[in-house]
C-alpha cells in the first residue's frame, strides 16, 4: 500500500526550511546531526543513504498518528504558490524532535517539527495546478492546502498517482508533435522557451512509482550484501544509485525498476556515463546493472558486449549474476575511466 502526503509550504519557515533540506542535500552523518539519531533511525538512514546524505522533510506533533503509518515507498507533494511544486519518495520516517530541531528550529521559531522523514528521489521545478490536482482526484484533493495530510485511501491515491503520470505522458506527447511540427516546416525549434512555458510536468508521480521500485530493490539489494560498504558517487553527471570498492578497484552499480531492453539501455547510458564523470581517485573495474528480473538473452548479449555485468533478482533476498566475458571488462575499462589513448 502506497501512502500519499500533502504538505504545504506556506509560512516564513516552511519556505526557509524549503531551502535547507528539500531543495538542499542534509550530511546527516556529521557529528551534529548523527549524535541526534538512535540507533534504529541511523540504520534505516545508512541503508537507504549510505553516502551519509540525504533530503529531509517533517511535520509537526498535530500529525503525530497519521506519521506513524508513514513508510518507505510512500509519495510526498510539495504545495506551495497555488501548484504542486515538488514530488518526493518517502524514505526512513521517524519521530525525533531533537533531529528534527537540529535541522530546521532557529532562534524566535515558536514551536518544532517533531516527525521526520528522509526523500530517495525528489523530483523539483514541476508546475502542477491545483486544478489539475483536484481534477485527477474527481475534487477530492483541492487546494489551497492549509495543512499537511496523510492519505491512506489506496484508491485514492492509486487514482491521483495514475491520473498525474497520464498528464505526464500527455505533455511528453505534446512537447514530441510540436518539435516534430516545427521540424517538418523547417522552423528553428526554441526548446528551453517551449519546455519552459508548456511543460508543467517532468518525471511526476509515474516515474515516481518507477523509482520507487528501483529504490526497493536497491535496499533489498544491500541488506543481501550487508558485508560489503556502498556509496553513492557523485559526479558532473549526478549521482549513481551505488558503488562499492574491491581490492582491484571500484564497481559501480545502476538499478532500474524494469527488466525491459529499455531500462537495459537507460542502465547502459547511465553507467557509462557515471564512469566517465567518476573522482579521478576512484579507478573503474567493474559496471554492473541491477534488475528486478532476468532481462531477454539478447539485451543481457547487449550488457555484456560493452563490459557490463548484469544482476537480476532471482527470488526474495537472492540475486544472480551474469558477468560479462573478463576479456570484454578488460577492454572496456580504459573506455571507462577515460584512458584511451588519443
Amino acid at each position: 500500500m502506497t501512502r500519499l502526503l500533502i504538505q504545504p509550504v506556506r509560512n516564513k519557515e516552511a519556505k526557509r526550511n524549503r531551502q535547507k533540506t528539500l531543495h538542499n542535500d542534509v550530511p546527516f552523518s556529521e557529528p551534529r546531526y548523527r549524535s541526534k539519531l538512535v540507533d534504529g533511525e541511523w540504520a534505516a538512514l545508512e541503508r537507504l543513504h549510505p553516502d551519509g546524505r540525504a533530503r529531509f522533510w517533517g511535520t509537526r506533533p498535530f500529525l503525530d498518528e497519521a506519521m506513524k503509518q508513514v513508510a518507505l515507498g510512500d509519495v510526498a507533494l510539495f504545495a506551495w504558490e497555488g501548484r504542486i511544486g515538488a514530488i518526493g519518495e518517502v524514505g526512513a520516517s521517524f519521530r525525533n524532535q531533537a533531529f528534527a530541531d537540529e535541522l530546521w528550529k532557529e532562534p524566535g521559531d515558536a514551536d518544532s517539527f517533531v516527525n521526520v522523514y528522509s526523500l530517495i528521489t525528489v523530483e523539483e521545478d514541476l508546475a502542477i495546478s491545483y486544478e489539475e490536482l483536484a481534477d485527477v482526484s474527481d475534487g477530492r484533493l483541492s487546494g489551497p492546502f492549509r495543512a499537511g495530510r496523510v492519505i491512506t485511501d489506496n484508491a485514492l491515491v492509486r487514482q491521483v498517482l495514475e491520473g498525474l503520470g497520464r498528464r505526464a505522458a500527455e505533455a511528453a506527447e505534446a512537447s514530441d508533435k510540436y518539435v516534430e511540427s516545427q521540424l517538418e516546416q523547417g522552423l528553428v525549434v526554441e526548446l528551453e522557451n517551449f519546455f519552459a512555458s508548456k511543460v508543467t510536468y517532468s518525471r511526476t508521480a509515474r516515474d515516481i512509482t518507477v523509482h520507487r521500485a528501483e529504490s526497493l530493490l536497491m535496499t533489498e539489494y544491500l541488506e543481501a550484501h550487508s558485508d560489503r560498504k556502498f556509496q553513492r558517487l557523485r559526479s558532473g553527471a549526478g549521482i549513481s544509485d551505488m558503488y562499492t570498492l574491491w581490492p582491484e578497484g571500484a564497481e559501480i552499480i545502476e538499478a532500474k525498476g524494469g527488466s525491459t531492453r529499455e531500462r537495459v539501455r537507460q542502465a547502459v547510458a547511465q553507467l557509462l556515463h557515471y564512469s566517465l564523470h567518476r573522482p579521478k581517485e576512484v579507478e573503474v573495474v567493474r559496471l554492473t546493472a541491477l534488475f528486478p528480473a532476468r532481462p531477454d538473452r539478447d539485451d543481457v548479449h547487449f550488457l555484456h558486449s560493452v563490459g557490463i555485468d548484469c544482476v537480476y533478482r532471482s527470488e526474495p533476498g537472492r540475486f544472480e549474476r551474469l558477468e560479462a566475458p573478463a576479456a570484454r571488462r578488460l577492454h572496456m575499462k580504459p573506455v571507462w575511466n577515460d584512458c584511451v589513448p588519443e
